[in-house]
């Protein structure tokens, strides 16, 4: 296990409260227990690895980036491995890979059910192992206690960094940047009744605060064994506001999995049967109603397929749900405000 940085606090040692904004994140009705929020930008973003080998030992080319966009904004992202000591006293590089990802919308499941915080004036989530444990398993995702603390570490020592194409660096932080805990050695030491506080990517607290954060179906999310098709379904939740049976989502495959966490390769027969894969998979889960595959080529060679992807009423409903949600949630913040502004 990696040792603990100076930036990680004792819970003791660490200023908790939770301001009111901190409601308008969370989902304690019982009729919202399958749901979760999406963070804009921050799970938009290509920052996991999705390669079966997840340990190295060489230095060389350690720094992964790519490219996605978001809006009219073209945003490169840089990810930086954690460095863990293994069993044997033996340090290795570690990306935040499948587990992580796994474990983070896990964790802001917790938060969503109450345990958000704001520690040091960021957002975070207090919880114990066995809490963690738990809400994994609930999903069908399980994972030894070692395993959850690692990844804990790997997010908590990798880098990420987004920079525009104008060259502005929008943040450039580790994915957890701070990690609390009752003791300093609780995180090797202690059980899974070990209390715990996790601070979130400062792009999810800038998400809180702005409010940008959207309701999503995390219980099929979780479902989803398929990292490809977890992405789409994200982002479809995310940013396709407008769903509806009629106006299909209308993803190029280039373009698409350049700036998903696949990547995309140099055969464009892999690229296509992945997208299909991925596709398929939404329509076992009820997100995907139908889609069709248009072919763009130049000569005889396949450069791209343009892509019409219906929605079941389903997702419809979840998304009609999510807006209703979102205005609910800007009134509120909304008359916050001006009962703020009266009582000066």
């Amino acid at each position: 296990m990696a040792s603990k940085s100076n930036k990680d606090k004792d819970i003791q040692a660490v200023s908790v409260n939770k301001p009111p904004q901190l409601d308008l994140f969370s989902l304690q009705d019982e009729r919202d227990k399958d749901y979760s929020n999406s963070i804009d930008i921050y799970d938009a973003l290509p920052k996991y690895s999705l390669e079966k080998r997840r340990r190295f030992s060489d230095l060389t080319n350690a720094v992964r980036e790519r490219e996605c966009r978001i809006g009219d904004r073209t945003i490169k992202v840089k990810v930086k491995p954690a460095i863990i000591e293994n069993s044997k006293g033996k340090h290795e590089l570690v990306y935040p890979g499948e587990r992580e990802e796994i474990i983070e919308d896990a964790l802001r499941k917790l938060a969503v059910n109450g345990g958000i915080a704001m520690i040091d004036g960021k957002a975070g989530v207090l919880f114990t192992f066995y809490e963690l444990r738990a809400e994994l398993r609930r999903n069908n995702h399980e994972f030894k206690l070692s395993e959850i603390k690692e990844a804990i570490l790997v997010c908590r020592g990798a880098q990420l960094e987004t920079v525009t194409h104008d060259n502005e660096t929008v943040i450039s932080s580790s994915f957890f940047p701070m990690v609390g805990l009752t003791t300093r050695k609780d995180i090797q030491m202690r059980e899974g009744d070990t209390k715990c506080y996790v601070q979130f990517n400062p792009l999810v607290t800038e998400s809180i605060q702005k409010q940008t954060f959207r309701l999503y179906d995390y219980r099929t999310s979780m479902s989803i064994k398929s990292p490809l098709a977890r992405y789409i379904h994200k982002r479809m939740s995310h940013y396709w506001s407008q769903a509806s049976a009629r106006d299909p989502y209308t993803p190029r495959l280039v373009s698409y999995l350049a700036g998903s966490p696949r990547g995309l390769s140099d055969r464009m027969g892999s690229n296509v049967r992945a997208m299909k894969i991925a596709l398929d998979v939404l329509v076992e889960h009820e997100v995907v109603a139908s889609y069709k595959a248009k072919r763009i080529t130049e000569g005889k060679k396949l450069v791209d397929i343009h892509y019409a992807i219906y929605p079941t009423d389903k997702f419809v409903k979840t998304v009609k749900r999510a807006n209703y949600k979102s205005n609910s949630i800007r009134l509120k913040s909304d008359l916050r405000e001006i009962g703020e502004e009266a009582t000066l």
